[in-house]
């Protein structure tokens, strides 16, 4: 190879620089600072260590028995939890329970972490783990009446909460001692293992967080049934609030739900509630688009968001097991693509979350929302019906010599006549920042150019040099 040759290959090789559009090295951006949310039970998630099983009875056919996931396994999957865009792990109950209790409600005391499970030893690895990787742990604290606390009472459960509780008994939350009780026991929690929150399943109306949850703690109350209510708690995510969600993206052409202000936690599904996808596949729906479109609109949202393990899976059930099935990591990834896509977005401009969020067209199956920042200003177009849609904004809203720039599917707009027409395929979402009006990318088609001339040039003096060794060849033969 010639002193020509050499150079053309280490231009070729420099050329891609000039241009940060060619050749750019993926980028991972910090998370953003609203809680972005995994809930995942324990037992059902990932088995990282057999060790821990030798107590299980199961023969691998019961599925209301445990199964032998750990902290272990939880562990060994936090870069696939966060490479989805999640910031903070929600697990299941991690006290020392009844052995044929896979969901870890049914307690038997609330000092001792499960040896099952992994174990303190291999709980206190998980947690540093995430927190090594910047992300938060929140741990569901159950409410099972156990002999050293005073007075108890009856859950007011919905249909799969009875269905797996039975008879149990449960904490009296507005009682005196046991609020005293209990606060201690979250506050062993929180201090021996650096945990960031702690969640609950409110089966009791009208108790006050305050009461029983140590000052300064992110607490979240998930309600699984209507007509509970709590107080105090940091989030809360409501029974009404999820039924809106559900049937809002069950299907198409329905009403999207408006976000609300008040800082609850919006999410499709719990532990203890038929899965967002059996919503879905009975209205016959194809489920992983209606997993994309809500994971658009929830991460459009300036509040915590929690999505149940298995949904980028399209996990289905409608039973207390099959709501809580073993996580199978072999099975189609395009739902697991598009929200590490859609993550790296929100990312990636997570400015638009420091402005003011209004919305400029709702109706059924339309939800157009404008971010208004101090620097650059977003829009989030959520077509969900079933056919192609335009929605036409003015200049009235859009400055004069700007464009909208797609940032999810990649869709550029410009200005026609004062007017900008947005036009998404069905149930398609797209996040657009409004920005300075440009032409064609220069400093992209110099490189491009550059870098199709050398390859030519190459080409041909490859070719040439060739055709000389070729000549000097048949010179060569002619004379001996």
């Amino acid at each position: 190879m010639n002193k020509w040759t050499k150079l053309l290959i280490s231009i070729l090789l420099v050329a891609p620089i000039f241009s940060n559009y060619m050749y750019a090295k993926e980028k991972e951006y910090e998370d953003v600072k609203y809680p972005r949310i995994y809930s995942l039970v324990v037992d059902r998630f990932m088995n990282g260590n057999n060790d821990n099983n030798k107590m299980i009875k199961n023969n691998n056919k019961s599925k209301d028995l445990p199964l032998g996931g750990d902290f272990q396994g939880i562990e060994s999957k936090i870069d696939y939890i966060h490479d989805m865009g999640f910031n903070t792990i929600h697990i299941s109950p991690v006290f020392s329970h009844e052995q044929n209790d896979f969901l870890g409600y049914k307690v038997k005391n609330y000092d001792n972490i499960d040896s099952v499970l992994g174990g303190e030893k291999a709980f206190k690895s998980f947690i540093n783990k995430a927190h090594n990787k910047k992300m938060k742990v929140i741990v569901d604290m159950p409410v099972t009446y156990t002999d050293e606390f005073n007075e108890s009472t009856n859950g007011d459960l919905n249909k799969i909460q009875k269905s797996y509780f039975g008879n149990e008994k449960f904490i009296d939350l507005k009682d005196s001692k046991n609020q005293g009780i209990y606060k201690s026991k979250v506050k062993k929690l929180i201090d021996k293992y650096q945990i960031d929150g702690i969640s609950m399943n409110i089966i009791q109306d009208g108790i006050d967080a305050q009461t029983f949850i140590p000052e300064g703690v992110d607490t979240y109350g998930i309600i699984n049934k209507d007509g509970i209510n709590a107080k105090n708690f940091k989030h809360v995510s409501s029974s009404e609030t999820r039924s809106s969600i559900q049937n809002g993206f069950k299907t198409v052409n329905t009403k999207i739900p408006s976000y609300n202000e008040n800082n609850e936690v919006l999410l499709a599904d719990t532990w203890f509630t038929e899965r967002f996808t059996k919503y879905a596949a009975d209205e016959n729906m194809f489920p992983g688009t209606r997993i994309k479109q809500l994971m658009a609109y929830m991460w459009g949202y300036k509040g915590p968001v929690m999505m149940n393990y298995g949904t980028e899976i399209a996990v289905n059930g409608s039973n207390i097991e099959t709501i809580n099935q073993l996580q199978d990591f072999r099975t189609d990834k395009e739902v697991i693509e598009y929200l590490e896509k859609i993550s790296d977005t929100f990312k990636q401009y997570q400015e638009l979350y420091e402005g003011s969020v209004k919305e400029i067209k709702h109706d059924k199956g339309t939800d157009v929302l404008y971010y208004d920042t101090n620097t650059v200003d977003y829009i989030l177009n959520i077509n969900d019906t079933n056919k192609s849609k335009k929605v036409t904004l003015t200049d009235k809203l859009i400055e004069d010599k700007k464009m909208l720039r797609g940032l999810i599917i990649g869709d550029n707009i410009k200005e026609k006549d004062n007017e900008f027409h947005l036009i998404t395929d069905r149930e398609e979402s797209e996040l657009y920042a409004i920005i300075d009006e440009r032409g064609l990318n220069n400093s992209y088609f110099y490189a491009a150019a550059m870098v199709i001339i050398l390859f030519g040039l190459f080409i041909y003096l490859v070719s040439r040099r060739s055709k000389k060794r070729k000549q000097d060849n048949a010179t060569s033969n002619k004379y001996k």
